[in-house]
């Protein structure tokens, strides 16, 4: 093995890792029944990625270079990373286009592409298989116009090599990271090798990780959270990772569950909805036989969390062993390397009125906002800003999240207009440079409470409301309303914003009529807004990102086109 070691990256501190501990194991990845499918060593991956960084030498990349990650969940998507990262070639994950739906996934696949210019596209034949299997050719049929004109490389089939690793410095380009694009286009997000030497050491910090972590996740490998808080980590030898396929969880969130409970779990995170559908989709007899009472620390993170849904969710498992202190609300994005703030304890309970004023006002009966924890790397000043004034607001006043630290990313790929309004946002006196992150929140006590959405706020007769908090009154008037199937959005009107719901039911023949009406009343009865239309409709209606995060804003352009 060759080394050619830059410190203060991932890459070397994998190197290291492999030179040490070439046994340790890294990655166990689990099947659709929960089984041990396969094992991955240091030496093994480091292996890998030499002779797939030597391929790609080969196939006309240098560093520098993107190269387009098409894989489904599995090794051979790390594999295909790390040899990226030795090879000095920015890997590019990107969510793998659906042969059964083309037509959809297609629009956004060629959006990366023709953004961030690759010279090819790697995958492995586990996906690209259906080329050659007769009854599913022509899905594959990359000759199509539809397909961008690309060279497609399958890494699973490269021969044994040795390799000079890349060195690389801190303010190089690690990999580009696209956006969900649950606000706005998919745009790709420069993370430094430095940015990336940051996050994952303060995570280690933050969460406790070391050698006696143990790790289950599903969460997906070309999303930031699993990419960078959970595959990156392993890399570093922060713990022994247990991944599964996201599609097998929500095919059977028990699944999650008995894994968990099998290796003795200390670690995990999810998104909000899945603590949701696991209340929903586990039996009381199913938790009552597993044992999760090794878990320290239950990230909730990537979009707003609702307080009955963590009640709801620990009341439900305490049966497992499942402790309430170890639920750890995090708040992050991919423009800032993943995380903000980590470990909130807090929630209040704001007054509405106020709120949709800008103010925080704390009552009894008010609405419940869940803190998302306290600001904890090195450097790092998070401000909360009037938006349109640009100054500081006062400490109770809802504003702009702006922060900066050593995490904060390099910018969009290609977009410099776009990246100078977004990263280098600065206040008077202060001579740094600000992410806007596009949130509203509020500090408390030393800990950041996110609100909503900059740009999904509703304003009607000069108040403020958050579509979040709309939704959530709605989830449970009618039986028939599909949970995690409403969007609330505002559109133009002649005297200013109206307010338009969209309504997935569970069954196909719901009665449209009276589920429009049940939500008429709650949000009236709840928020004092009349609704001007709800859309009621079959599961598919709400347009959501590959994560799970509702698309707002491409349901609101659905709407004025006629679309839905």
């Amino acid at each position: 093995m060759k080394t050619s070691t830059s410190l203060g990256t991932v890459v070397s501190a994998f190197q290291a890792l492999w030179k040490r501990s070439p046994e340790q194991l890294l990655f166990t990845f689990a099947d659709e029944r929960g089984r041990d499918d396969e094992k991955v060593t240091a030496a093994e991956l480091g292996e890998a990625a030499s002779s797939i960084a030597s391929a790609l030498g080969g196939w006309g990349f240098r560093p520098g270079d993107r190269a387009l990650l098409v894989y489904p969940p599995g090794p051979d998507f790390v594999r295909a990373l790390l040899g990226c990262l030795a090879a000095g070639v920015v890997p590019v994950p990107v969510y793998p286009p659906n042969p059964v739906r083309l037509g959809s996934d297609l629009g956004g696949f060629r959006s990366i592409v023709d953004s961030c210019e690759p010279v090819a596209v790697l995958t492995s034949s586990a996906y690209d298989r259906a080329r050659t299997v007769g009854a599913v050719t022509g899905f594959f049929d990359r000759s199509k116009p539809e397909w961008p004109r690309l060279r497609w490389h399958r890494t699973d089939r490269v021969r044994p090599a040795s390799f000079d690793w890349h060195a690389a410095s801190a303010d190089d380009p690690a990999l580009l990271q696209y956006t969900s694009g649950s606000t706005a286009a998919p745009k790709g997000v420069v993370i430094t090798h430095g940015n990336l030497a940051c996050e994952v050491a303060a995570n280690a910090h933050d969460l406790g990780l070391g050698q006696d972590t143990v790790g289950v996740f599903w969460l997906p490998q070309y999303h930031d959270l699993g990419l960078i808080s959970v595959i990156l980590s392993t890399l570093t030898g922060n713990s022994h990772t247990y991944l599964l396929s996201p599609l097998s969880f929500l095919q059977r969130p028990a699944l999650w569950f008995e894994v968990m409970s099998r290796v003795g779990a200390t670690h995990t995170a999810a998104p909000n909805f899945a603590f949701e559908l696991a209340v929903r989709k586990t039996s009381a007899e199913q938790r009552a036989s597993w044992d999760l009472s090794a878990l320290r620390v239950v990230m909730s993170a990537a979009e707003p969390i609702r307080v009955s849904t963590v009640d709801s969710f620990y009341a439900a498992f305490a049966v497992s062993g499942l402790l309430r202190s170890s639920f750890y609300p995090a708040y992050g994005l991919a423009e800032h390397t993943v995380s903000v703030s980590m470990g909130g304890q807090a929630v209040l309970h704001l007054d509405r009125a106020s709120l949709q004023r800008g103010e925080v006002v704390q009552a009894a009966d008010g609405l419940p906002v869940v803190g998302c924890g306290r600001i904890t790397k090195p450097s790092s000043s998070v401000l909360i800003v009037d938006p349109s004034t640009g100054a500081v607001c006062a400490p109770d006043r809802v504003g702009e999240v702006w922060v900066t630290s050593g995490t904060k990313a390099a910018g969009y790929f290609g977009l410099p207009d776009e990246t100078q309004r977004t990263f280098s946002a600065q206040v008077p006196g202060d001579e740094r440079s600000y992410l806007r992150t596009g949130d509203l929140g509020f500090f408390h006590d030393g800990e950041l409470f996110v609100t909503g959405r900059l740009k999904d706020v509703i304003i009607i007769n000069g108040r403020n409301h958050y579509p979040q908090d709309v939704e959530d009154s709605v989830r449970d008037c009618h039986t028939s309303v599909r949970p995690g199937g409403v969007v609330a959005f505002g559109v133009p009107g002649e005297a200013g914003e109206r307010l338009v719901l969209f309504v997935e039911t569970r069954e196909k023949k719901a009665p449209a009529e009276e589920i429009a009406e049940a939500v008429r009343r709650r949000v009236f009865e709840t928020h004092g807004l009349a609704v001007d239309e709800v859309v009621v409709g079959a599961q598919g209606l709400v347009l959501k990102t590959t994560s799970g995060k509702v698309r707002r804003r491409a349901c609101r352009q659905a709407f004025l086109e006629g679309r839905a």
